[in-house]
């Protein structure tokens, strides 16, 4: 039996490295996948090992998240917003996958949680000229998403390459996605209240505009004042309005 084997082995080298590539592969992936699937709910975990393979895939196309040089070449130098307390301890740890960008750790209280959600609700029936609140977020294509009333026209291509779309929050993390300004963005990153999106102006052929942020979840009053600030600037930048309730 053993000669036979050997016999095996020798005659067919290419199915012997592809079972040993797979035998040493299969734990590694299932971690992988378990990973993702621990990001919560979206658009892309609710299909499956189908949305796995295409976030691993997108993964590959991403970029780090934190520089802002970008910004001040950016021709449109208007901001909306005025914060200048920098975020108290480490940034969060996001997930490897770039979608669905999520916060591992720094999670809010549900008490906070939900006082968030109040506010963001808040801000979209205070303002309801400029903005609404759709079902499916045009991005997460899961949970409610803000986007650009639709009487108002995109005042920049950023909006456009955006696809309208404001803000949503995860309800896993209660992070934020949001667009801010150039200039804004730039200050939110280098207070350490935000980070870009990994695939943020990566293509022009992804919806996510360079300026395409991940906003970390709020722990407390503080943190939810700064946040509501961001949310208030977004709508500014996004709908081009000064007025923002």
């Amino acid at each position: 039996m053993a000669t036979r084997i050997s016999a095996l082995l020798h005659c067919h080298p290419r199915a012997v490295a592809l079972t040993a590539v797979i035998a040493l592969g299969t734990p590694l992936v299932l971690d992988n996948y378990r990973k993702y699937l621990a990001l919560g709910t979206s658009g892309l975990t609710r299909l499956g090992p189908l949305g796995w393979l295409v976030a691993v895939s997108l993964t590959a196309f991403g970029r780090e998240t934190v520089s802002t040089a970008e910004y001040d070449r950016a021709a449109n130098k208007d901001a909306w917003l005025e914060i200048g307390v920098e975020r108290r301890g480490a940034r969060p740890t996001t997930g490897w996958h770039c979608v669905p960008h999520r916060q591992m750790d720094r999670l809010p209280k549900d008490e906070v949680a939900k006082r968030l959600d109040a506010i963001f609700e808040k801000h979209v029936s205070a303002n309801p000229t400029l903005v609404q609140m759709v079902p499916a977020s045009p991005h997460e294509k899961l949970d409610p998403g803000m986007v650009i009333h639709p009487d108002i026209p995109s005042p920049h291509k950023d909006a456009d390459h955006a696809l309208r779309e404001i803000a949503h929050i995860h309800p896993t993390d209660h992070s934020l996605h949001v667009i801010l300004s150039a200039a804004d963005s730039k200050t939110a990153i280098e207070l350490g209240w935000a980070e870009r999106h990994p695939l943020s102006g990566v293509s022009r052929i992804l919806p996510l505009p360079n300026n395409y942020l991940l906003v970390y979840a709020p722990r407390d009053d503080e943190e939810l004042d700064i946040v509501e600030r961001i949310i208030v600037a977004s709508i500014g930048y996004m709908t081009g309005s000064r007025s923002v309730a």
